[in-house]
């Protein structure tokens, strides 16, 4: 049992009159909160992409929305001048959820696990590389098509496009040998060996005569365009490239190489802003520790088509529902996607608008879930 489940026809909501219309109950722990998202306008953001959900439009990007605790951007909860944070103990909400707007690429980028995110924001110093002591899990539905780098490429057929380019032999040769650390690390080193503008201008080229499908061309395309000098484009080379239509998603837990190159989503993670940058991106770049943490043999779960996603191993699950009963006992956030919900308690209902989401803690009650569209139903299961 997942915790969500269709409704019975014919079946009553409560054994006494129909639920009866309530405010949600004032703050405090042990009850529900009402919440609307923390807006990030990163210079990767489509411009007014978020605007269905975030209520405003002047034309500035919008890349992510934040629905949870975390002290970078903690929820405001409806008619309060308070935050979730405040709300509730981080315990609690052990899960971040985001809406992601992405009009260029994201950074190059690996998140730690639990040790090493422990050790490094223990040990980090001024560095400021670890944002948290928490790590960082990661799940994207895609709300609208989705384009990424993630994951690893077959080494031979990395190694194929890399012959076709200067400089490159030590990276081929350790491709070749199966080593994909010594591989990146020559990558990483191209930039003073080589006119790195020149070498990226190349790369689109060598992946059309390498007979790459259209969609890998463009994205090459894309972020030779966006980032003509950066040092980090020929490590793009060695990760996979997957595209995810609306429903689809893409698990990527902690140790896994990615890049979001485009596209609206849906984020579930872990309550950790933690992002180790190696590329792509104007914001620090830390290659060894994102090096240190990379995981050389995982690799991403890619969900096709299904309302119900909850990868093995993943500590969270999303339904993507119109109607549901959801069960209590695990911390548990209701999101619209397309339009309103309604909440069913007990006792009373709830109207959630647009941009706004119900957060509900594992000591909350079972909820019938009502919505004028799709709704997401995220939820906390270890």
């Amino acid at each position: 049992m997942h915790g969500v489940s269709a409704p019975v026809p014919g079946a009553r909501w409560s054994a006494g009159d129909a639920p009866r219309r309530s405010p949600v109950p004032p703050g405090g722990r042990g009850l529900v909160h009402r919440i609307t998202g923390a807006l990030k306008e990163y210079d990767w953001g489509i411009p007014d992409g978020l605007a269905a959900w975030s209520g405003r439009s002047d034309g500035r990007p919008q890349a992510e929305l934040w629905f949870g605790v975390h002290p970078t951007g903690p929820s405001p909860v409806v008619g309060t001048e308070t935050t979730l944070a405040d709300a509730c103990a981080v315990g609690e909400v052990p899960i971040l959820v985001k809406l992601l707007a992405a009009a260029h690429p994201l950074s190059i980028q690996v998140h730690p696990n639990a040790e090493q995110a422990a050790r490094g924001y223990a040990h980090q110093g001024d560095t400021a590389m670890y944002s948290d002591d928490q790590e960082k899990t990661e799940l994207l539905v895609a709300l609208e098509p989705f384009e990424a780098f993630c994951g690893w490429r077959d080494m031979g057929t990395a190694a194929r496009v890399l012959s076709e380019l200067s400089n490159t032999d030590e990276a081929v040769r350790a491709l070749e040998s199966g080593d994909r650390e010594a591989a990146l690390r020559a990558l990483l080193e191209l930039a003073s060996t080589c006119d790195i503008r020149a070498w990226n201008a190349e790369l689109p080229s060598a992946v059309e005569r390498a007979r790459w499908n259209e969609a890998d061309v463009a994205a090459y395309r894309t972020v030779v365009d966006e980032f003509p000098e950066d040092p980090g484009i020929p490590v793009t080379v060695m990760l996979d490239r997957i595209s995810l239509d609306v429903g689809d998603a893409v698990y990527v837990p902690a140790g896994i190489p990615h890049s979001y190159i485009r596209g609206i989503g849906l984020e579930v993670m872990t309550s950790s802003d933690n992002v180790l940058r190696m590329g792509l991106t104007g914001k620090p770049v830390h290659r060894e520790e994102a090096i240190r943490c990379l995981d050389w043999s995982a690799a991403p779960v890619v969900i096709r088509g299904s309302d119900h996603i909850a990868p093995a191993g993943a500590p969270f699950s999303v339904d993507l529902v119109r109607e549901a009963t959801v069960a209590s006992g695990d911390y548990r956030l209701l999101l619209g996607i397309d339009g309103p919900l309604t909440v069913e308690f007990p006792e009373w209902e709830v109207d959630v608008a647009v941009g706004e989401a119900l957060a509900l803690t594992a000591t909350d009650p079972a909820v019938r879930v009502r919505a004028s569209g799709r709704a997401a139903v995220v939820r906390a299961t270890a």
